[in-house]
C-alpha cells in the first residue's frame, strides 16, 4: 500500500491489524503459513527476506527457526 513505508513497517502495520505472518515463495509463486512459533519468531525479521527451517505440512510451516539471509 502506498504510503505506509520500508517493508518491515507495512508488515508489522498489517500484522498489527490483524494479519498473519507468511512466508511468500516468489521464485514459485507460493505462500505458506507459519505456525504459532513461526508467529512468534517472524516479528524479528519483518520485511526480510529469510531462511525457514522446519517441517510443511499442508500449506503451513512448523517453524523450527527462521535466520535472515542476504
Amino acid at each position: 500500500m502506498s504510503g505506509m513505508g520500508d517493508d518491515k513497517s507495512c508488515t508489522l502495520m498489517c500484522v498489527k491489524g490483524g494479519s498473519k505472518f507468511v512466508l511468500a515463495d516468489c521464485g514459485h509463486k507460493r505462500v505458506y503459513q507459519l505456525d504459532k512459533a513461526g508467529q512468534e519468531k517472524a516479528g524479528d525479521f519483518a520485511g526480510e527476506k529469510v531462511k525457514v527451517t522446519g517441517r510443511l505440512v499442508g500449506k503451513t510451516i512448523r517453524v523450527t527457526s527462521i535466520e535472515a539471509v542476504s
